[in-house]
């Protein structure tokens, strides 16, 4: 049976310091052997007391214990605080270097951005937008002053203009090689058909292109080939 008189009563002693160095001083128990934290730091206040156990205890003297154990945590923390300090100023600087850096690309233009500034200035001219556009019919334009002069001015361009009765058709000469291209590979007879596919890869004026050179007899379908194709001075 146990004695009341021999169970060891344990005493709570309440210290407060910050969480950056109770972190520091566990990483440091741990490197030590210890599992917990605060087997570490009671080793390091005995420690500390033992060295100074032949002082007589008076306000003094607790002063002076007092000090000496706050010497000893604060030298056991000084290293890691500096390597802290250290590497706290270096991504600091590295930091004010990235937003520098940003700054400065933010505040220059790409050679991308520039070019489509440049692009955005430059008044476009007629065959610029027949570039864009693929294709321009006349009946779209009879609000120019100079129909006639206009569509000879992208002939000399380089595009390709069709004359078909009153209905002039001028055509970025890459468009009509695709659009040509496209004709060849669909084996469908029914002209309605063929329109919704030639509208789905060049759009409404692709179908309405389409419409126009059907009735004109410039685009047909060859029953010997099985395929649409135009005339051959096209």
């Amino acid at each position: 049976m146990m004695h009341l008189e021999n169970i060891k009563k344990n005493v709570v002693i309440k210290v407060e310091i910050p969480e950056e160095d109770y972190k520091i001083l566990s990483k440091i128990a741990k490197s030590k052997g210890y599992t917990l934290t605060n087997d570490y730091i009671r080793e390091i206040l005995i420690d500390a007391a033992e060295k100074g156990e032949n002082m007589q205890l008076n306000k003094e003297s607790i002063d002076q214990l007092s000090r000496k154990i706050e010497k000893t945590v604060q030298d056991l923390l000084n290293p890691f605080t500096q390597k802290i300090d250290e590497l706290s100023s270096r991504i600091a600087d590295l930091i004010e270097s990235i937003e520098k850096d940003k700054e400065e690309k933010e505040e220059k233009p790409s050679p991308k951005e520039q070019k489509e500034e440049e692009i955005k200035t430059k008044k476009k001219t007629a065959i610029d937008i027949l570039k864009e556009q693929g294709v321009i019919f006349s009946s779209e334009v009879q609000w120019l002053r100079n129909p006639d002069a206009y569509f000879k001015k992208l002939e000399s361009s380089g595009a390709v203009v069709l004359y078909l009765d009153n209905e002039r058709i001028a055509l970025d000469r890459e468009y009509w090689n695709r659009f040509k291209a496209k004709l060849d590979t669909i084996a469908i007879k029914d002209p309605k058909e063929v329109e919704e596919l030639i509208m789905s890869e060049f759009g409404e004026n692709g179908g309405k292109l389409f419409n126009i050179l059907v009735k004109k007899g410039v685009v047909y379908y060859d029953e010997d080939l099985k395929a649409w194709t135009t005339s051959n001075d096209m």
